[in-house]
């Protein structure tokens, strides 16, 4: 049975890599001393997110202060609000293995975190802890989740309770007539079925109003002009860099292939037979949504087939998150404590470590054009603030 194959990851990054010159032309299997370049790189992924918030920020007070100009005091938030760019420890992305190899503290407390979609998983043992530390996990693996209650107008932004027309006239102002149709018909007495251009595909109008000035005051008036029909404002911003993802993954899993097979050993040792590594990962959440563990699973790959054993026939109710809890906690322990045991998770560690090096390293010359790009854009913001 074949037990190596290649990682994909389907996470959402910024590629970033470090500034010094000696990072240029390394070998392409050299061997890298993470804790020579962990400090560098980290430092120039936290400057690309500020450089970004600082545009987000600067965008948006322009395209405030046009509003204001015309009479308008309430704002959209989820329209006008920058998302803050919170400085992270280190430059490195969520590994494959973060889904399937929790450490053994991690996997006596929550398990694999599937029990959490069960409706009522909140009622489990210690259950508002837990509940914060899910909340944490997700947003830290970049998940972003906005729950908005209409039922409750104490819960609303303030511009959400005022009249439909108010917030209408809002929208035109701050897009232009077709912009605000399109995004809000029903604030417009137009019924979505019969919105313009729904039925043959048509893109979002490209913006007018206050976002158009902002945007003809930082990128130039020759930018817009040269713009594809059905252009966004997102398209006007330069995109980080990409470097060779799928060589990435091969570098990341021909560091682990020697590994895997001592994984799946150690945990057959322990009763739990027929696992499969697919791309890098174990569907211990596609295993569990199987068994009766929540309507879905947390992370999984449609089209990777059956790579799980088949579940036991003894599995807690499917409405019973603390039973569900409890059997993750031994399946995850099982897994967390084989992957020590079986040196699985230092060579996992190692690798991913190499691949992600090796990665941004070969995108510096690029990333640090892009941030010129940027402070070139925040200069152009801040001199349209100015006057």
């Amino acid at each position: 049975m074949p037990r190596t194959k290649t990682a994909v990851i389907g996470l959402a990054v910024l590629c970033t890599a470090s500034g010094c010159s000696w990072f240029a032309g390394e070998p392409e299997d050299e061997y890298l001393d993470y804790g020579e370049y962990e400090r560098q790189l980290t430092d120039t992924f936290n400057e690309s997110r500020r450089l970004t918030e600082e545009l987000d920020e600067a965008e948006s007070r322009i395209v405030q202060t046009c509003l204001e100009a015309q009479g308008f005091d309430l704002h959209d938030p989820f329209e006008l609000e920058a998302a803050l760019a919170q400085e992270r420890e280190s430059f490195m992305d969520h590994s494959p293995y973060d889904w399937f190899l929790p450490t053994v503290e991690d996997a006596q407390r929550r398990g694999f975190w599937q029990w959490t979609s069960i409706d009522g998983y909140e009622t489990v043992e210690g259950g508002d802890e837990l509940d914060a530390e899910w909340s944490e996990f997700q947003a830290d693996m970049g998940w972003t989740t906005i729950v908005f209650n209409g039922q409750d107008d104490d819960e609303l932004p303030e511009f959400f309770t005022q009249p439909e027309e108010d917030q209408f006239a809002w929208y035109v102002a701050y897009g232009g007539q077709a912009w605000a149709e399109y995004m809000h018909p029903d604030l417009a007495g137009i019924e979505r079925s019969q919105r313009e251009g729904q039925s043959d595909g048509q893109m979002t109008p490209p913006p007018g109003g206050c976002e158009l000035q902002m945007l003809e005051a930082v990128y130039g008036q020759s930018t817009l002009d040269g713009m594809d029909e059905g252009w966004t404002a997102a398209d006007l911003r330069p995109e980080p860099p990409n470097g060779d993802w799928s060589a990435m993954t091969d570098r990341y899993t021909e560091g682990t292939a020697d590994a895997e097979g001592d994984l799946l050993d150690c945990l057959e040792g322990r009763g739990h037979e027929g696992w499969e590594f697919y791309e890098g990962q174990l569907f211990v959440h596609s295993y569990l949504s199987a068994a009766g563990d929540g309507e879905y699973a947390l992370n999984s790959y449609p089209d990777a087939g059956t790579n799980w054993p088949d579940p036991p026939g003894d599995v807690p109710d499917p409405d019973d998150p603390q039973g569900w809890l409890d059997f993750e906690r031994a399946l995850a322990v099982d897994f967390a404590e084989c992957g020590d045991e079986s040196g699985y998770r230092a060579a996992a560690v190692d690798a991913w470590q190499q691949a992600q090096l090796h990665y941004y390293l070969e995108v510096e010359d690029a990333t640090f054009a892009w941030q010129n790009d940027m402070r070139d854009l925040i200069a152009q913001a801040q001199a349209a603030i100015s006057g």
